[in-house]
């Protein structure tokens, strides 16, 4: 007998997460592997997108430079990020040149170097979270910050999707994922933001401490919870616009590696950015 779609989504959930914790928690190359992997079947992903709707974008320079920007994040030095990216731009418009069809000379660049921004840039971030210095040098400061924000955004994505599915009745924005509902949308802020404290709370009493105050607890699961929603949506958009229901298949019960990792692009450098900023 099929399993359902709910079915499918526990089961790879049953099976994924102890995995994924275990590479949270040894960080250092197993980490980066994992970040690697995910960037490379995500380029792919986008790319086929991207030719979804007859552009011709620039595989494997693309591919690389993403994979450079992972790298790049583990040996963390922000100078050599810039150059991968300038490098990109700059490779990608030489090898133009040699294209027979001129006039995929623009859409063929722009959705390149889109590539490698929106996957490869955004999913470094990942790198520059888990290898986060602790100042007392006694904790693994890094393991904490990665489980806050995976624990934060895939228990706000459970909460919308039960809340919606039992209480739903106002669209959120029909136009471009007519399923989601402001009711959803209300029951992932709650349920992501509690799950944020929680975290917090289970890390200082029975793991170490984490010294990361309460009131930006209170302040970061709201606005991490609210920005997966937009990255949600902007992979929604693009699907919409290329035509296609999912970016891939590598997940049973959430199509492809972006299906499943949309909000995470856009909720790890917020997280990133505001810790720098305002907490550690």
């Amino acid at each position: 007998m099929a399993l359902s779609n709910l079915q499918q989504r526990l089961l790879t959930a049953a099976v994924a997460v102890p995995l994924l914790i275990l590479l949270f928690w040894l960080g250092s190359l197993w980490f980066l592997a994992l970040v690697l992997f995910v960037i490379f079947v995500g380029m792919s992903e986008f790319y086929h997108l991207v030719e979804a709707k007859g552009l011709q974008p620039q595989r494997w320079l693309g591919t690389v430079a993403a994979l450079g920007l992972g790298v790049n994040a583990f040996y963390g030095n922000p100078n050599y990020a810039a150059l991968i990216l300038t490098a990109a731009v700059l490779a990608c418009l030489a090898f133009q040149l040699f294209r027979l069809d001129l006039t995929t000379a623009v859409t063929g660049t722009a959705t390149t170097i889109l590539g490698v921004i929106y996957v490869g840039w955004l999913l470094s971030h990942f790198v520059l979270l888990r290898n986060w210095p602790d100042a007392s040098g006694e904790h693994d400061l890094g393991f904490f910050l990665v489980i806050l924000t995976i624990a934060t955004t895939f228990l706000a994505d459970a909460g919308a999707y039960f809340t919606g599915r039992s209480l739903g009745k106002h669209k959120l924005w029909p136009r471009i994922s007519p399923s989601k509902t402001w009711e959803g949308a209300v029951g992932g802020v709650l349920v992501g933001s509690l799950g944020l404290l929680a975290t917090k709370l289970v890390f200082d009493r029975f793991i170490f401490p984490t010294h990361f105050p309460w009131y930006h607890a209170l302040i970061l699961g709201p606005l991490l919870v609210v920005v997966s929603i937009f990255g949600d949506l902007a992979e929604s958009m693009l699907k919409r616009d290329a035509g296609i229901k999912d970016s891939g298949t590598i997940v049973p019960g959430h199509g492809g590696i972006l299906d499943r990792l949309d909000s995470i692009l856009f909720v790890v450098p917020t997280a990133y950015y505001y810790l720098v900023a305002f907490v550690y």
